[in-house]
């Protein structure tokens, strides 16, 4: 169903899969970067607010993605990106070392979370719980993330401290001593972990508000 509702949240999740915030896939579209922004999807009179055929268009050539794959992010089909089963751990739980499996050694309960067009990556869940990634995500919020998909410059990702506590950020540059990463919000300066202080990294998959 072309609902005003799930084609906007089409597009969110097309930006979530390339590791874009809507403001990031408007610019890498060519779009102005308030192009797809919430508060302009509703007028100030109340009326819904569609994106044009043609800032569809744009988006799709700027991501690789095809019609067929737009629309399966609108209306999810029963032979394509089904419900999986993957770890889900609390963000408060995030320690350890990754096992040779791709899993967090602790383990946890296991959800149902949507994981279209992921393909074969071994994936898990982490919930965030008590601001742990504030400013970029919310509690409630959930991570589904990879520790054995291939992590390029630019990638969103979560990085766990060998002390416990988890960060996420856009990677800047990693060598075998450390890792480069942007700050928790923008103008903020980033920072470079020693690879000493890194328990493990994963690439941010999908994002579940």
């Amino acid at each position: 169903m072309l609902s005003h509702e799930r084609i906007w949240s089409a597009i969110d999740h097309l930006a979530q899969r390339n590791n874009l915030t809507a403001s990031g896939l408007a610019k890498r579209a060519g779009l102005d970067a308030t192009s797809f922004n919430r508060s302009k999807r509703i007028s100030p009179d109340g009326r819904k607010r569609w994106p044009s055929t043609e800032s569809v268009a744009k988006i799709l050539a700027a991501t690789g993605a095809t019609l067929d794959d737009f629309l399966s992010l609108i209306e999810p089909r029963n032979g394509g990106c089904g419900r999986v089963a993957v770890p889900l751990i609390g963000s408060e739980c995030a320690i350890g070392h990754i096992g040779a499996n791709g899993l967090p050694g602790n383990g946890g309960a296991t959800a149902e979370v949507e994981l279209p067009g992921l393909g074969p990556e071994r994936c898990f869940a982490i919930e965030v719980r008590d601001g742990a990634l504030s400013p970029l995500y919310r509690d409630g919020d959930v991570l589904v993330v990879s520790a054995t998909a291939a992590i390029r410059k630019g990638d969103r990702v979560v990085t766990c401290l060998g002390g416990g506590s988890i960060l996420v950020a856009e990677l800047k540059r990693r060598t075998p001593r450390a890792a480069e990463l942007s700050g928790p919000a923008p103008g903020d300066p980033d920072r470079v972990v020693p690879a000493s202080e890194i328990a493990w990294m994963a690439r941010v998959m999908w994002v579940r508000h």
